[in-house]
């Protein structure tokens, strides 16, 4: 009798460990996957029935436009000037800024998922023609910036405090404007319900809902599973690997806490951040706010799709909400 409680027990504790072994393994490779720098998870694949095709005459427009916009963000980039701060977690963040001699008008701008600040780099000259000193960050695990995980703008928010505190050093009259797109956005969404000192206003640009909501989409997409148990196991390892929850990290509850005029920007065929997700958002937004919503553009295409009504809704938005 003893003999075969003992049998039990060992198979148990045997099935039990394997269980925990597996689950660790599973977990521990989705957050690799995900949000280490060095992953091919930027290379992304998915079934034909979740992609959304543009046309040939708007991809053909969109690429020319692409073309033409980084051209422009080369020129403005041998402009700008290398910075570098530290950050709550003693990373050193390194990005890029252009300020004019008698302007406190300023735009942080920020970048998206595996990209660098070199993105942003048409978006700064844009700012900067107007009269904006621009700075241009790298986040953290990306461009030239330290970091070993990918901080899905949860981690990414406090660092834009951060460069809030630069600017105002370096201009205790600063007014600040935060512009993100994709994961940029969700970072200026996450940063807004913080209320940075002498920030005025947001621009949101197909940014997501949480992080757990565009994890849980993807691993749909990608690789048709559940989140049940494995978006659950990759949770927690992310995190006692990364130190933040997938669902904490939510742009919803955030915004609801903000206190500035945001303008929410979202390509209507975008296959990557759902359209619902802009919605959701904007719905919950408290304060002022606009929608624009671009018919024809897929994901992070709104400008490149029609530069000039990119930039038009922009600035209208800002000269009627900030600075009016």
């Amino acid at each position: 009798m003893i003999y075969l409680k003992k049998k039990w027990f060992i198979i148990v504790f045997v099935i039990f460990s394997l269980l925990i072994s597996i689950g660790y393994g599973v977990g521990t490779y989705f957050v690799n996957y995900a949000l280490s720098p060095s992953s091919n998870s930027d290379q992304r694949e998915i079934d034909e029935s979740d992609e959304v095709q543009l046309a040939n005459d708007v991809e053909k427009q969109i690429i020319q436009n692409q073309n033409k916009e980084t051209i422009k963000g080369l020129n403005f980039s041998e402009k700008t000037k290398p910075m570098i701060i530290s950050s709550e977690d003693s990373l050193r963040l390194r990005g890029q800024y252009l300020d004019h001699e008698n302007s406190h008008r300023w735009v942080i701008l920020v970048h998206g998922y595996k990209s660098s600040n070199e993105n942003m780099m048409s978006y700064g000259s844009e700012y900067y023609d107007n009269g904006y000193n621009v700075v241009l960050p790298d986040n953290r695990a990306h461009g030239k910036s330290d970091g070993t995980y990918i901080g899905m703008g949860w981690l990414d928010k406090d660092d834009i405090a951060c460069w809030v505190n630069w600017v105002i050093e370096k201009d205790p009259q600063a007014q600040i404007i935060l512009h993100g797109v994709s994961m940029g956005g969700a970072t200026v969404m996450m940063a807004s319900g913080d209320r940075l000192p002498q920030v005025v206003g947001y621009i949101e640009d197909c940014g997501y809902t949480s992080v757990w909501d565009i994890f849980a989409s993807e691993l749909d997409k990608r690789f048709s599973l559940p989140t049940f148990l494995v978006l659950d196991i990759s949770n927690f390892i992310a995190k006692i690997k990364a130190g933040y929850d997938f669902k904490e990290a939510s742009s919803v509850d955030q915004i609801q806490k903000a206190n500035q005029p945001m303008l929410f920007i979202h390509g209507a065929k975008d296959d990557f951040v759902p359209l619902e997700m802009v919605y959701e958002v904007y719905d919950a937004y408290p304060t002022t706010k606009e929608l624009y919503i671009v018919e024809e553009a897929g994901h992070a295409q709104s400008k490149d799709y029609d530069v000039k009504a990119y930039w038009n809704k922009v600035f209208d938005f800002i000269d009627k909400n900030i600075w009016n």
